[in-house]
């Protein structure tokens, strides 16, 4: 393997895209509609959408994709400056720990400083213990646990 490159998502990667987002929703326990991966494949197609997203691809810049990033910018209330959320991340099982992880964060982190932000933050599952250890190596646990009030 010569390397991993990380690129925007392009349409013709929407079917594995569809898989990888799956898996990741899968691994949450969570399902959506085919109207929500309609929904959310044209935000990430969307020139200057709110969600944005990277694929990471093995060897070649057209191959196909291996993981994924969403992510967007916000306004923050204690700074002038935005903040980068990391949605949603999620690698192939079968190329685990070859460093795509790491490669999708590491691009994500530098579309956030030129876009200025004051931070790039994500959550997981206390239990996620495999990407934790990946994300205890970058970055830092700042000991906050978040809740999720229903609303519907």
């Amino acid at each position: 393997m010569s390397g991993i490159i990380v690129t925007e998502l392009r349409d013709r990667d929407r079917a594995r895209w569809a898989a990888l987002w799956r898996g990741y929703l899968d691994f949450y326990e969570t399902s959506l509609s085919d109207d929500i991966y309609a929904l959310t494949w044209q935000r990430l197609m969307a020139p200057d959408g709110a969600i944005r997203g990277f694929g990471a691809r093995l060897d070649r810049p057209d191959a196909p994709l291996a993981g994924i990033a969403h992510y967007l910018f916000h306004d923050h209330a204690w700074s002038p400056k935005p903040v980068c959320y990391l949605q949603d991340l999620f690698v192939d099982a079968a190329v685990r720990v070859t460093g795509c992880g790491r490669a999708l964060i590491e691009r994500v982190a530098a579309a956030a400083r030129e876009r200025d932000c004051l931070r790039l933050y994500w959550t997981t599952k206390e239990d996620n213990a495999t990407a934790r250890l990946l994300y205890d190596r970058l970055a830092r646990f700042n000991g906050f646990i978040r809740y999720d009030y229903a609303l519907g």
